[in-house]
């Protein structure tokens, strides 16, 4: 569950950074 939940905001956190190099 832990592990989970760090890959899900690992992910989250590249795609918000790739969005926002995007910009």
């Amino acid at each position: 569950m832990k592990y989970a939940l760090m890959g899900i905001s690992f992910i989250l956190l590249l795609w918000v950074g790739t969005f926002y190099l995007m910009l």
